[in-house]
């Protein structure tokens, strides 16, 4: 049994048919059901268009997982002609087949959660800037922190507007920064994460905490 989740975009549960269907009579499946969203833990295989392969890497990487593997197609594909749309899906179901077969993600080795209690010390600084920059280079954009108390304020910077639409919305960043320095730094942190999509253009002074900028470059 197949389980297929379409995120709805014009051609996707047509490609997501055609693998399923290739796959049922050229490698033993013996049916496929089509979701919206996913209703039992199943062997996934996740297909993303090339320019959100950072985003899907970011995603896979704040939940957990190392390295976790995904089939990629052409951007974009809602302009595809029904019959360029099935090329599409006959071109990537051998990598879809790889993914169900053989993917073996692997959960990321956190550290030790550091600065449990309410005081600030060096170390807890220095791993609050690791986790920027690590949160960084997974995004392929800059962040830079202010952290008051126990209040992270996280800007995100955008240097290319053609990159805008490959990062996730700061609506599902924030929880995911959230869960994040709560594995890395211990519970207790509460985030801000500006966006300058959302305000139209980002500030032009950097945050800083005592004169010294915790940044991700």
């Amino acid at each position: 049994m197949l389980g297929l989740v379409s995120n709805g975009k014009t051609h996707a549960p047509g490609i997501l048919q055609r693998v399923a269907q290739n796959l049922i009579d050229s490698h033993g499946a013996r049916d496929a059901v089509l979701m919206l969203k996913p209703t039992a833990n199943l062997p996934a295989a996740a297909i993303l268009t090339e320019p959100f392969a950072s985003t899907g890497q970011a995603i896979a990487e704040l939940a957990g997982f190392a390295d976790y593997p995904f089939a990629t197609v052409p951007h974009p594909i809602g302009s595809l002609t029904t019959a360029e749309a099935m090329a599409v899906a006959d071109a990537v179901t051998p990598s879809v087949l790889r993914l169900l077969t053989n993917t073996d993600p692997h959960p990321v080795s956190n550290r030790e959660p550091i600065g449990g209690d309410a005081s600030r010390s060096s170390s807890t600084d220095s791993a609050l800037a690791d986790v920027v920059e690590e949160l960084a280079t997974v995004l392929r954009a800059d962040l830079t922190a202010s952290v008051a108390g126990r209040h992270i304020t996280l800007r995100l910077h955008i240097p290319d507007e053609a990159c805008a639409e490959c990062i996730l919305p700061a609506s599902m960043l924030a929880p995911m920064f959230g869960h994040r320095f709560d594995t890395e730094l211990g519970p207790g942190w509460t985030l801000t994460l500006n966006d300058p999509r959302e305000v139209g253009s980002a500030e032009s002074a950097k945050p800083k905490r005592d004169g010294q900028e915790l940044s991700s470059s």
